[in-house]
């Protein structure tokens, strides 16, 4: 009776299969469609997620290529609007001219008519912008659900190779290929050995850090990548060893150390203390030492590795901004509130404006003018610094990162004393053209840095550039698409009593930094 049955259970199986393939086909050329529109009749950012949401559960090559394609249509939309927003607030900055840091703006008629214009226009374009780059990500997320063999070995193959496609849709097919990895793990460990590029390589020693154990058999490969020419690829491969949890790792993480520099080196001490438990911070001797002495134990097995926490580090000289280590960073932007608010009077308990024990009445731009000028005064010859300041609109000291010499200190220190309080609080924007400091263009900006080192202060809640007040988790989501590496460290100080603790917290710690209060 059994046996009579198998046919007719074939005939059902193939006809399911066939249904379900006729609903594939459907689904995804409804949401090719709506990613891919006619200029015309573009449907809407609601209609194309609703379009996303009808591929839930589906899962094969064919899914993974229509998602590839939405993602890059979509980024090419996010860049048309981040082009007009940029274009705007660039031509805001040239209309006010030397009165962006006065209160009262005075403006010829035709000038203060089309300021008003772009200044209204901006919400628009902003939320344009949020929009699209929401569903992006949204898009990139979905991608990283992707587990089948058929999917994966498309990323693999049509994805991460060669320069085409930027660096996000990368580590989205990244994290599909690490959760997806037991599937193609001879691939994958292919694809390490035969990529050269870091847009390539970065992907790729992700999905082994979150394949973790189950990749140990390949960390020879990741080991072999401490080496690369590329600072960001040594970094990352550090990061992903410490998941791996291999003891052949631990020396070679240990030279790597002890020739990195900056917040790189910061991250390899951490990696370091995840992987062996142990708590040397940046000492390389006392690394090297613990090794000579543990490494023949640790490498026959006797520790348990990956189940360490990094160790926090204490402030050991005067090479500090506000209460937060600067001498470990290679290059750093200083983002300062010049809002109206700084006018208020203030007593700052830190560096040389304690006099007699009793910090002097001052406003708060004056407190943090001083402390700014005694940190840029410590800065060595060969670190790189920036200054952002920022009212309703962001404003660069300099177009790039400057080297720190006594020449361009002075200089620096001179416009610092010069900033006036005047306007609003926007962050958001500030942060964004901060973050566009990092590199040096479309391609490398994720990886390449220029900065290291972010820090951000304000005194108040985030605004809009029309000085209504902002959202803060639409700022905490727009930082993580800004550092989608994490390469930027940021650090965050509150000055005054209006200020939102939580946000600024939040911010830091998503960043790798610290929040200090005043």
């Amino acid at each position: 009776m059994l046996r009579s049955l198998i046919p007719l259970l074939s005939v059902l199986l193939s006809v399911a299969q066939s249904a379900v393939a006729q609903d594939e086909a459907k689904l995804l050329a409804a949401f090719t469609k709506a990613f891919q529109p006619a200029k015309k009749d573009a449907p809407s950012i609601e209609a194309r997620a609703k379009a996303l949401a009808d591929l839930q559960g589906l899962d094969s090559a064919k899914v993974a290529e229509a998602l590839a394609e939405a993602w890059r249509a979509t980024e090419k939309l996010a860049a048309t609007v981040d082009a007009q927003r940029d274009a705007a607030q660039t031509e805001m900055a040239e209309l006010l001219g030397a009165q962006a840091g006065k209160e009262r703006r005075v403006l010829p008629q035709e000038k203060q008519q089309r300021f008003l214009e772009l200044r209204d226009l901006l919400p628009k374009l902003r939320g344009d912008s949020e929009a699209l780059h929401n569903l992006k990500q949204d898009v990139a997320n979905r991608v990283g659900t992707l587990r089948q063999k058929p999917s994966l070995l498309f990323l693999l193959q049509k994805v991460l190779p060669g320069k085409a496609d930027p660096l996000p849709l990368r580590m989205a097919a990244g994290r599909a290929l690490g959760g997806g990895a037991t599937a193609v793990m001879a691939e994958l460990a292919a694809a390490a050995s035969r990529f050269k590029e870091p847009e390539e390589l970065l992907p790729v020693i992700d999905a082994f850090g979150i394949a973790g154990a189950g990749a140990a058999a390949h960390a020879p490969i990741v080991i072999g990548l401490l080496l690369h020419k590329e600072e960001a690829v040594r970094e990352r491969a550090a990061l992903a060893l410490a998941r791996l949890a291999v003891p052949a790792a631990i020396e070679p993480m240990i030279a790597l150390l002890g020739k990195c520099s900056g917040q790189v080196r910061m991250r390899v001490a951490s990696a370091l203390e995840v992987l062996t438990g142990e708590k040397h911070g940046l000492n390389v001797g006392a690394w090297q030492g613990w090794w000579a002495a543990e490494g023949a134990a640790v490498l026959a097995g006797a520790r348990v590795l990956g189940k360490g926490v990094p160790s926090h580090r204490k402030t050991t000289d005067e090479n500090y901004y506000f209460g937060i280590p600067q001498d470990q960073s290679n290059a750093i932007l200083y983002v300062i509130d010049c809002s109206g608010s700084m006018a208020r009077q203030f007593e700052l308990p830190v560096g040389p404006t304690v006099v007699g024990g009793k910090p002097p009445v001052q406003t708060r731009l004056e407190a943090c003018q001083k402390e700014l000028v005694r940190a840029l005064g410590m800065l060595r010859p060969e670190q790189k610094f920036g200054i952002l300041w920022y009212n309703d609109l962001p404003h660069l000291w300099q177009p790039k990162m400057q080297n720190a010499t006594k020449a361009v200190v002075d200089e620096a220190k001179a416009f610092v004393l010069s900033l006036t309080p005047a306007s609003s609080t926007n962050i958001h924007d500030s942060l964004e053209q901060g973050f566009k400091l990092v590199g040096r263009g479309a391609r490398d900006r994720y990886y390449g840095i220029e900065l290291d080192t972010i820090f951000l202060l304000t005194d108040g809640s985030p605004t809009t550039a029309t000085g209504e007040l902002d959202s803060t988790e639409k700022i905490l989501t727009a930082a993580l698409l800004w550092n989608p590496l994490q390469r930027v460290t940021l650090h965050t100080i509150g000055i005054g009593p209006e200020l939102n603790d939580v946000f600024l917290a939040a911010l830091a710690k998503q960043h790798g930094g610290q929040y200090k209060k005043f």
